[in-house]
């Protein structure tokens, strides 16, 4: 497939959703409560943890839990059409949540710090880099930091157990 330059405001209306379709969307704490306030949705209708997600390939600091004697790590991440397509992918191959997409989604196919495109991105696209890239990096770097706190925080009182959604959610207010 051939590359195709642009510098349009949603460099993504060009693409075919490879990286919606294949890669899971791991977002923090605070953001994923910022994207249910500017949602209206129940964290449980579009979030779901997982812990099929190897902790050395994302920056996320993992729930962890401690369970029969074993640790296991969970990821709080989107939801999953057919255990493949992310739940706000439409069938134009558009982002239903695009004005409030995760900041990994912000980022794609940058490097987490908005500067470099990553190696082997899934785009069938050549990004320039959009307004604000670069404050998204920056606003996940405080959200990442945030979110080890929270985490670290629920883990102390919760973390003999996998987490459940709901409870989850009702614990930090939302």
């Amino acid at each position: 497939m051939s590359k195709i330059s642009c510098s349009i405001k949603n460099s993504c209306r060009h693409c075919t959703a490879r990286c919606c379709r294949g890669l899971a969307v791991v977002l923090t704490i605070p953001e994923a409560k910022r994207m249910a306030a500017q949602l209206g949705l129940a964290p449980q209708e579009f979030l779901e943890f997982t812990s099929s997600i190897d902790s050395k390939s994302t920056p996320h600091y993992p729930l962890l839990v401690l369970s029969k004697g074993k640790l296991h790590e969970y990821f709080i991440i989107l939801k999953r059409r057919r255990k493949k397509d992310c739940i706000f992918l439409m069938g134009d191959f558009r982002c239903s949540a695009y004005p409030h997409r995760p900041a990994v989604c912000r980022l794609y196919p940058f490097e987490l710090d908005g500067k470099k495109v990553k190696k082997n991105a899934l785009c069938p696209v050549e990004f320039e880099k959009e307004e604000g890239t670069e404050e998204a990096a920056e606003l996940l770097k405080k959200d990442l930091e945030e979110h080890g706190k929270l985490a670290r925080k629920w883990q102390r009182k919760h973390g003999n157990r996998p987490p459940d959604m709901a409870r989850f959610w009702e614990y930090f207010g939302v």
